[in-house]
């Protein structure tokens, strides 16, 4: 076998509003175009690999060196962080050479009574994410296009974030919100080889791109910026930063390439305005306007593709007490996405307690 060549195949974040209990299950889709991708960058070490020999040692060897020029294991991390981050919403991303679907469960509560606007009060929030990423990729072994085989490689990303902060009242309307942040995150990957080398790659890439397992602890802090203020003709303005940086710190790896720790920023800037749109049945119903910019700062730039996307949308909110459990509003939103290296669009639904 001459070599292997990678052969190209077709193929977040919605405004916040200050309510005491909010819990938020987002589902969102994104059309990407970004060109860095960990398998493209995987497979290349092995195509120079097995140009020199077919001996397994040599081929894993080589890829192992690859990915810790490459830190390639910081950017698989990224999947787990990405997605158990409060400053970064679930998403569907496609490109070219790998898909990604997100889900994230985000709830927060502020002990702060509605009628104290000037006491310190604790602050709780949680986040779970799940990711699911796969790709496929042609091989070709030397410069036959009918020789090509496939890879297929799919990884799945498990995560719990939690924050404890205080509500530091500035003012009757502003409140600065400092929050300690700690979590654990498990990425599973596996990859499944056909054509005439699969045995090979198979054997040579076990712990890497088959069988590749990163469980890592999160610790960290972040600090939050909320401001409130009631406007004429009863409208309400929302407005809101938040910063959140952290690392990832590596407990167990399939293989001893893949350990590396690294650190993660969050930059998010959120304005929202909603207003009153009559009544549904008994229920007071509001419309909503928003418009969130969000940075990403750190390794996850290159891994990701994108460092900086901008989200606008709308959404209707049912302020009713007749769902129960403590349901005080239903929220409904759905927004575009436009930034560097992304495009898309997102759907969310929110439940205030």
């Amino acid at each position: 076998m001459k070599g292997l060549k990678p052969m190209r195949m077709g193929n977040p974040w919605s405004g916040t509003k200050a309510s005491r209990w909010r819990v938020t299950a987002r589902i969102a889709g994104a059309w990407v175009a970004w060109t860095v991708v960990a398998g493209g960058m995987l497979l290349a070490p092995m195509a120079r690999a097995q140009t020199a020999a077919t001996d397994p040692q040599a081929i894993r060897d080589a890829v192992r060196q690859q990915l810790k020029a490459e830190d390639i294991g910081h950017g698989f991390e990224t999947l787990g962080v990405f997605g158990g981050t409060p400053d970064a919403s679930a998403a569907r991303y496609d490109s070219d050479k790998i898909t990604l679907h997100g889900y994230k469960l985000p709830i927060t509560h502020s002990f702060r009574d509605k009628d104290d606007t000037d006491g310190v009060a604790p602050y709780l929030e949680v986040t779970l994410g799940y990711e699911n990423a796969w790709q496929e990729t042609a091989l070709a072994t030397g410069d036959t296009p009918s020789d090509a085989g496939q890879v297929k490689q799919s990884y799945k990303s498990y995560s719990a974030l939690g924050g404890f902060g205080l509500d530091i009242p500035v003012g009757p309307s502003t409140t600065i919100r400092p929050v300690a942040l700690g979590g654990y995150t498990r990425i599973r990957g596996s990859g499944e080889f056909s054509g005439a080398d699969a045995d090979l790659l198979r054997e040579s890439t076990g712990g890497i791109l088959t069988s590749m397992r990163i469980d890592s602890f999160l610790a960290g802090g972040g600090v939050e910026v909320q401001h409130d203020r009631a406007l004429p003709d009863d409208l309400r303005l929302h407005l809101m930063g938040r910063f959140s940086e952290f690392a990832d710190i590596p407990n167990r790896v399939s293989d001893p390439s893949l350990e590396t720790t690294g650190s993660f920023g969050f930059a998010t800037v959120n304005a929202q305005l909603d207003g009153p749109l009559g009544h549904l049945f008994a229920d007071d119903l509001r419309w909503i306007a928003f418009s969130r910019g969000n940075i990403l700062i750190g390794a996850q730039q290159a891994f990701l593709g994108f460092d900086k996307f901008l989200e606008v949308g709308g959404g209707l909110e049912v302020v009713t007490p007749h769902i129960g459990y403590g349901v005080e509003g239903v929220t409904l939103r759905g927004s575009a996405i436009v930034g560097n290296g992304v495009r898309g669009w997102t759907v969310g639904l929110g439940l205030a307690f």
